[in-house]
C-alpha cells in the first residue's frame, strides 16, 4: 500500500523488527527464508489468469481449493524424496538457519 502518495511502500510496525531480524541473520547466511520472500511479505499481491483466459481461451482444470489440495498431498507423498537436502527450489526445503537453533528450545 502506499501511504501519503509517497509511492513507496511502508513496513507495518509490527513486521518491521522481523524484516530487519531477517536482514541481519542473512548478512551471517542464518536466515531460514530468502531475501525475496521476507522483503515482499507484507505486500498484498496475487496472479491473475485473465489475460491467459482471454488470449489463449485457457480454462483451469483446478479450482484454487483443489490446487492447493492436490500440491499439499504431493508434497506429502514426496516429503522423503527431499528429507535433508536444502536449496532454494519451491522442491526442497529451505535452510533452516537460526530455526535450527531455536528449535532447540522450543
Amino acid at each position: 500500500m502506499d501511504y501519503a502518495g509517497h509511492g513507496k511502500h511502508i513496513v507495518p510496525l509490527t513486521a518491521a523488527p522481523m524484516i530487519w531480524t531477517l536482514r541481519f541473520l542473512e548478512m551471517f547466511k542464518l536466515s531460514p527464508l530468502y531475501k525475496w520472500v521476507y522483503e515482499t511479505a507484507t505486500e498484498d499481491s496475487f496472479v491473475s489468469i485473465e489475460k491467459a483466459e482471454r488470449v489463449l481461451g485457457y480454462r483451469p482444470k483446478y479450482s484454487n481449493k483443489e490446487a492447493l489440495i492436490r500440491n499439499y498431498q504431493w508434497y506429502v507423498d514426496h516429503l522423503q524424496d527431499f528429507e535433508g537436502k536444502t536449496g532454494v527450489s519451491h522442491r526442497v526445503p529451505w535452510k533452516q538457519g537460526a530455526l535450527s537453533v531455536a528449535k532447540m528450545f522450543f
